[in-house]
């Protein structure tokens, strides 16, 4: 099966938690691999900072940090409900982050962009999760829980950082879930005049 990642987020750590889809009704995992993590890293723009690729882990050091990273975006799931749910992020979700975060490992590395330097943070294989940690970290002490909101299709699991100046977005993607909450919505009163 091919996998279509989504970014409909508007931020890095709400497309991470994006990575599982409702499809029928059922939980589609997009990551199942580090594989699949590192070539999500692609589309999310975040391809640089994985140093030295993860083909020198042993199965072993994938799995783990294969499992880090999916324990992290459990967690995040987990507040991005209690959030969207008026119940603030938990202190436990805090508190696990701070540990994660205390074992970090990255590198920060200065890079040209055309005329002008910017600096970038660089992860080896190895300690990859702390590239999801750190991102997930400046999100969350950034973020206005008013603007985190799931989509309102209830066939949709994603969710998306509102940044439309009003606050009004109710659908992950008006092209997909708006447009069929739409039409089914068209539909039922069309059926429902015609009786």
């Amino acid at each position: 099966m091919e996998r279509e990642f989504v970014f409909v987020g508007n931020d890095f750590a709400v497309d991470f938690v994006n990575t599982r889809v409702l499809v029928r009704g059922a939980r589609i995992e997009l990551l199942n691999g580090l594989e699949d993590v590192a070539a999500w890293l692609e589309p999310a723009g975040k391809s640089a900072a994985l140093t030295g690729g993860i083909d020198g882990l042993t199965a072993g050091e994938r799995r783990k940090v294969y499992e880090r990273i999916m324990e992290l975006r459990g967690r995040l799931e987990a507040a991005f409900a209690s959030v969207t749910e008026g119940s603030g992020i938990p202190g436990g979700f805090l508190d696990f982050l701070n540990g994660r975060l205390a074992e970090a490992s990255g590198h920060d590395r200065i890079v040209a962009r055309g005329a002008a330097l910017a600096v970038e943070r660089r992860y080896p294989a190895a300690n990859l999760d702390a590239l999801f940690c750190e991102e997930a970290a400046r999100f969350i002490a950034s973020m206005d829980p008013d603007r985190l909101k799931a989509c309102e299709n209830p066939s949709c699991i994603l969710y998306f950082y509102d940044t439309s100046r009003n606050r009004q977005r109710r659908w992950c993607s008006m092209e997909t879930c708006g447009n069929r909450v739409k039409v089914n919505r068209h539909y039922h009163r069309s059926k429902a005049l015609k009786l």
